[in-house]
């Protein structure tokens, strides 16, 4: 497979995933379109001897299944953010990990030099992407239930590109069918928390270790040395008032002494996030921070094992 067969591919997949969102509030199986049944109500003459019957429309559609018009033009711009950032990301993932020019292969996910530190970040990238897209939506006009469904499929598509072709025809990566099942347990994970209405007590979060802020880190990781630079964390949120905006968390990380040498290290702290300290403040205002809500501030401490 050739580069500009596959830059095309990734264009097609993040148009459709846009061509998706424009139907999908008006045409899912799963979003019935308004309905009417005639309900029978038994009626009687004042004597209460003669009984009449009459048939009243009753509207069955739910607020759930409502179906607002959405913005064209909202839509038209997230189309292109989506599909800008796609290519954008494309290219970049050709920069950091080589270019898609071998033969189709597996990657082997045992003995990769990571110690499932990418396939972590596989989960965390999922994740995060899919309540991206969820946001942005969910800007468009599209119902809630409408917009998660469309951001989670969307966000499978490109995660699964990432996979094939990307990584499978690429020399020096390969299919990672652990990191496909991480990416697809995030997109689960992100379309459990946007359900309509909840308040999320867990999260999935991330932090950087002070190794980020030395030598050359970068938020796409060129090297095996470089996934060292963050923590991943899962955290649980044991009370949601406002002025105790605290997050207990267990997080996974991995420092590289020399291959084959890899330390593993279990992360316990306690944290906040910027949205959450904010709140303490300005509940309204705390709410155009949430996109930054993924960043663990914390103190604790770690277990390292080998």
């Amino acid at each position: 497979m050739n580069k500009l067969t596959t830059k095309s591919i990734i264009v097609v997949i993040v148009l459709i995933g846009s061509a998706t969102a424009l139907h999908a509030d008006m045409s899912s199986p799963s979003l019935p379109a308004p309905f009417t049944v005639l309900k029978t109500l038994e009626l009687r003459h004042p004597d209460r001897s003669v009984p009449q019957t009459a048939h009243l429309p009753v509207n069955l559609q739910t607020p759930e299944f409502e179906i607002p018009g959405f913005n064209k033009s909202r839509m038209a711009v997230w189309g292109g953010v989506t599909a800008t950032a796609g290519y954008l990301a494309y290219e970049q993932s050709q920069a950091s990990w080589g270019v898609s020019n071998g033969q189709f292969h597996f990657k082997d996910d045992l003995r990769d030099g990571l110690a499932m530190s990418d396939e972590t970040s596989h989960l965390f990238a999922a994740y995060e992407l899919t309540r991206a897209l969820h946001m942005g939506y969910a800007w468009t006009g599209l119902s809630s239930t409408a917009a998660r469904r469309v951001a989670a499929v969307h966000a499978w598509l490109w995660t699964f590109f990432v996979e094939y072709p990307i990584d499978a025809y690429n020399p020096t990566q390969g299919f990672g069918a652990s990191d496909l099942a991480f990416n697809t347990a995030g997109v689960l994970a992100a379309y459990q928390q946007t359900r309509p209405g909840q308040t999320p007590w867990w999260d999935i979060k991330i932090s950087v270790k002070r190794s980020f802020f030395e030598g050359e880190s970068r938020f796409i990781a060129h090297s095996n040395e470089q996934y060292d630079d963050y923590v991943y964390w899962l955290t649980v949120r044991p009370t949601r008032h406002r002025y105790i905006p605290l997050w207990v968390g267990t997080g996974y990380a991995t420092t590289h002494g020399g291959w084959p040498q890899i330390d593993k290290e279990l992360h316990l702290a306690i944290g906040t996030t910027i949205e959450d300290l904010a709140a303490m403040v300005d509940q309204d205002a705390a709410q155009y921070l949430r996109p930054l809500n993924f960043f663990f501030l914390n103190l604790g401490t770690k277990i390292v094992w080998r």
